[in-house]
């Protein structure tokens, strides 16, 4: 099986999954797992990249907003205007190799993960 094959079937198993369960098997699949950034706006999904750097990998959870009504009032704002209540729905998961290898914060390179 070629990598390629595999990083899709990877992003299949984790795509089916709950997101909860996803943060759990990234962080069984490496536990270096870093994540980078959380619910990132990208044309209008939110990104959220974790960097696996013993597996070679950078899995990316993409989610979308639905924005609804809610009968909460704004505290501050004009009478009558409520606040929108938003949820966050998992979509996918895209699996890529690392391009670049990644550190910690506060390290420097590959001769501060050698000590």
């Amino acid at each position: 099986m070629s990598d390629q094959a595999a990083h899709e079937q990877l992003a299949r198993r984790l795509s089916a999954m709950k997101l909860k369960d996803v943060r759990k098997e990234i962080r069984a699949l490496d536990s270096g797992a870093i994540l980078k950034y959380y619910r990132n706006a990208i044309w209008g999904e939110y990104h959220t990249l974790w960097v696996l750097p013993n597996a070679g990998l950078s899995i990316t959870l993409v989610e979308r907003a639905d924005v609804s009504d809610s009968n909460k009032e704004v505290g501050g704002g004009p009478r009558g205007m409520t606040a929108k209540k938003v949820e966050y729905v998992y979509i996918e998961t895209r699996v890529e190799p690392l391009l670049r290898p990644a550190y910690r914060r506060g390290e420097t390179g590959p001769a501060a993960a050698a000590k």
